[in-house]
């Protein structure tokens, strides 16, 4: 009974090897693809070739995971004590198993150091867009597999969550997420999140009862940092933030095709409309670009601009003592997408309204706060949507960006510029609901800044 006590930590080791392999791989398995070899000069090999031979290496090294499952339980019966043979028969047989287990293990870790992501930078863009269809039609086909075949239920739906997301692009190096991965087949990616702005302002909370804050972000830019294509562009599409409270789609930037912006420099940011609310920071959060440029020449089709996803590490992967600034980057299609936020401890949510009391408002209205000195602009009069005509400059303005977090040992300070040049500057203290108001006299225009307070509750 001694040697079966020795089993355990055997096949203990048998599953960290197997499971640890599996994982270095992983990224690998739904690269590879059966496409037909292109004709190109002799010698020269293409990613289509590559990606043929480390098929053929996926393939041997399943084969081998295969076999070293049959030797694992083939332990596992010799050392249960209910097999009819004899005590010197198992012992035979187990040390038989051991060895071809060793073989296998070490023929195992040989094919896998041998496969190779293919270099897909030689695709063209036709290319990319039919073998992402492909490799999205595999992983379907495997979920349906491990349903119909193994019964694997729960193994299926992941694949299929998986599937919606999965997609290819050189400048990720091959396959990636252009989504937040999620491992509900029953989310919508696309639902817009149902919360707004001031949930809890107007809360009365009791004697005892303590408001809640917590860690928030604030989108502080977006910018294209590197363009595969001349400048000047005219972009459309989206770009989202999913946060801790739903993680449902909060719209950054929207335009359709019909209301592109024109971007002439890499300096140039988007004009951002959101987020609607205070995004709160718990678990990961993400932000997701889905870019086009639009072509005017007839005949010819917009193409992609950006589509991916970056994460932001949640409370859990972090040591926060402080409010910081972080940029993280999107490289996909014909760009490299920068965003800049806010990491805000402590965070409550502020929403902010104008209104012009006496005269009119021609000039540039910002935020930030004292530990956060990065802008935010809320309202820029060369830069608002057509629709805003004259009479919008008189009676409430309409800010592109009213909501922002605030730590709440911060102050908020909004600055207000005129276009010839004259300035005021008011300062808010954070609370955890109600409001405040206060006057901003720029020459012959006097107007009213509003904030109401909330905490965001994820």
């Amino acid at each position: 009974m001694a040697e079966e006590g020795m089993e355990a930590p055997q096949a203990t080791m048998l599953t960290e090897f197997s499971s640890s392999l599996w994982r270095k791989i992983q990224d690998l398995i739904c690269r590879i693809t059966t496409s037909k070899e292109t004709n190109k000069a002799p010698g020269i090999r293409t990613w289509t070739a590559q990606a043929m031979e480390a098929r053929e290496k996926m393939q041997t090294f399943s084969s081998i995971q295969k076999k070293l499952k049959e030797i694992y339980r083939a332990m596992q019966e010799l050392s249960s004590g209910t097999s009819t043979i004899s005590e010197l028969e198992r012992e035979d047989k187990m040390a038989k198993l051991k060895q071809d287990r060793a073989a296998l293990m070490r023929e195992s870790s040989r094919v896998a150091s041998q496969i190779k992501t293919p270099d897909y930078s030689g695709m063209s863009e036709a290319e990319r867009a039919e073998e992402a269809e492909r490799i999205r039609q595999e992983a379907m086909d495997d979920a349906r597999r491990l349903l119909e075949v193994e019964g694997d239920h729960d193994g299926s739906l992941m694949k299929q969550c998986r599937a919606r997301v999965v997609d290819l692009d050189p400048k990720q190096g091959g396959v990636y997420f252009n989504r937040m991965p999620s491992s509900l087949p029953e989310f919508d990616l696309d639902e817009e999140s149902p919360f707004g702005p001031m949930r809890f302002t107007y809360t009365v909370y009791e004697n005892g009862d303590t408001p809640e804050v917590c860690e928030a972000v604030n989108i502080l830019s977006v910018k294209i940092a590197s363009l595969d294509v001349a400048f000047t562009i005219q972009v459309y599409g989206s770009v989202i933030a999913r946060d801790s409270i739903d993680h449902k789609c909060v719209y950054l930037f929207r335009r359709d095709r019909d209301h592109c912006q024109r971007i002439s420099s890499k300096d140039e940011p988007l004009i951002l409309t959101g987020p609607k609310r205070g995004l709160a920071l718990l678990d990961d959060n993400y932000v997701e670009t889905d870019l086009k440029i639009k072509d005017d020449h007839q005949g010819k089709q917009d193409r992609q601009l950006s589509k991916g996803v970056l994460t932001i590490r949640g409370i859990a992967g972090r040591s926060l003592d402080k409010c910081t600034v972080e940029t993280k980057s999107i490289a996909t299609r014909l760009s490299t997408v920068d965003v800049m936020y806010a990491v805000v401890v402590g965070a409550v949510e502020g929403t902010i309204g104008i209104r012009v009391l006496q005269g009119e408002f021609y000039g540039t209205i910002t935020a930030h706060t004292t530990s956060i000195q990065e802008r935010t602009v809320l309202y820029d009069d060369t830069k608002v949507a057509a629709k805003t005509t004259r009479h919008a400059r008189r009676g409430a303005i309409q800010l592109t960006r009213p909501v922002v977090s605030v730590y709440v040992r911060d102050k908020l300070i909004i600055d207000a510029k005129t276009s010839d040049g004259k300035s005021e500057r008011l300062e808010f203290t954070p609370m955890c609901n109600g409001g405040e108001r206060a006057a901003i006299t720029l020459g012959a225009t006097k107007m009213r800044v509003k904030v109401a307070w909330s905490i965001m509750d994820p």
